[in-house]
């Protein structure tokens, strides 16, 4: 496994979810987290859901815009 954590965030809070990332991959966590992990040429879709089914945790970045996001709403779905 690559990773251990997929890092679920509104775009809006791209700001936190860098900050999530940082802290955990200091601690030797490795993460994946859009775009930084989306590879060249694959499409955006199928990287979200091969990454969560690859994951062993989800750490959502919740806020307002994440609450209200259809896609952060689809990928704790598919996460559960």
């Amino acid at each position: 496994m690559a990773h251990e954590v997929f890092i679920c965030y509104a775009s809006h809070d791209k700001a936190v979810a860098d900050a999530v990332c940082d802290a955990l991959e200091s601690s030797h966590i490795k993460c994946w987290i859009a775009p930084r992990d989306v590879l060249p040429g694959t499409e955006w879709a199928e990287a979200i859901v091969d990454a969560l089914d690859e994951s062993r945790v989800l750490v959502l970045v919740f806020s307002s815009s994440s609450n209200t996001s259809p896609q952060v709403r689809r990928e704790v779905g598919r996460a559960a």
